[in-house]
């Protein structure tokens, strides 16, 4: 091999050594970021999760927590105060298990009253598992006609836990009351005995705690509404519970006009079969000036409120 071929060579071995190297520094910030980008996101993630977990919304000795569980295409809504919970419809079947962890994740160890509007599914579907996970004091139902009775299992379960359990299950008369220190529940209802659909048998709760009051009828449709606001049910109240997840059929002018509702929120579930919320719910609402949260698009919508003024957490 002749010198200059040799030397030509190991300046070629050279050079491609050199071009390795600035290669490589030129792609090691990539590499590296592509290794570390997702493991800082995962450490984001995890710091995040404990910390809002730790920021938990707990009640204080003045103050009440209002909670609108995201469960779906189905009402859910926890009601607490330092040494009282109130629980108001539980969901579907199939977002029992959340229910329950949400529950957990509130701090609860037991309900003192389980309200359930109306035993339609999207209602009553998770009670059971929350009679197995808590203890209870007392289950509230509207008064049903005969022939709406629910045939389905669901109900006949909650009826037999709470037998089993030994928990009263009790229909509250219009204009009954709970008293859980501070707080305050007022059953309303009417006649039901007219009514064909379960919806309108809806139990009507008004929620107070201090200055700050709170309505929610489960699935009150343009019918029972009317006739609620006839027998003079309806007084102003800070926030609404929308009845039937923001259907059309319900939220009427006239009805909203009667409570008078700084904030609403809808429960229904993201891109549900029904089309909750109507639009015509919606502006109806709008129009009604109301702020309007959903748990489709807010997931849990938590107040908080010391009696005087509520805010948003």
């Amino acid at each position: 091999m002749s010198k200059d071929l040799h030397e030509i060579r190991a300046i070629d071995r050279k050079y491609r050594r050199r071009n390795r190297r600035t290669a490589f520094r030129r792609k090691w910030p990539v590499l590296l970021t592509a290794i570390l980008l997702p493991l800082i996101a995962a450490l984001c993630l995890f710091v995040y999760l404990e910390f809002t977990k730790q920021r938990a919304v707990m009640p204080s000795a003045d103050t009440a927590v209002i909670r609108f569980l995201d469960v779906g295409q189905g009402d859910a809504m926890l009601i607490q105060t330092a040494e009282y919970s109130v629980l108001i419809d539980a969901g579907d079947r199939d977002h029992k298990a959340e229910l329950v962890q949400m529950l957990r994740d509130a701090g609860v160890k037991r309900i003192d009253c389980i309200i359930n509007s109306h035993p339609h599914s999207d209602h009553i579907g998770g009670l059971p598992a929350v009679l197995e996970a808590f203890s209870a004091d007392e289950i509230c139902l509207p008064d049903i006609p005969e022939p709406l009775l629910p045939t389905g299992t669901t109900f006949q379960n909650v009826l037999d836990l709470a037998e089993d359990k030994q928990i009263p299950v009790h229909t509250p008369k219009c204009f009954e009351k709970r008293m859980f220190g501070e707080l305050t529940v007022e059953f309303l209802s009417v006649d039901n005995s007219g009514f064909d659909d379960l919806n309108d048998c809806s139990l009507g709760v008004r929620v107070t705690f201090g200055d700050v009051s709170l309505f929610a009828a489960g699935d009150l449709e343009a019918n029972s509404e009317e006739v609620f606001r006839k027998a003079g049910l309806l007084q102003p109240a800070n926030i609404l519970k929308v009845s039937h997840h923001g259907a059309a059929t319900s939220s009427t002018a006239p009805f909203l006009e009667a409570i008078s509702p700084e904030t609403a929120v809808i429960s229904c579930g993201a891109f549900n079969d029904y089309g909750h919320p109507a639009l015509k719910a919606m502006q109806r609402l709008h129009d009604a000036g109301c702020a309007v949260y959903r748990t489709d698009l807010d997931g849990i919508v938590c107040f908080v409120t010391d009696g005087r003024q509520y805010h948003i957490s």
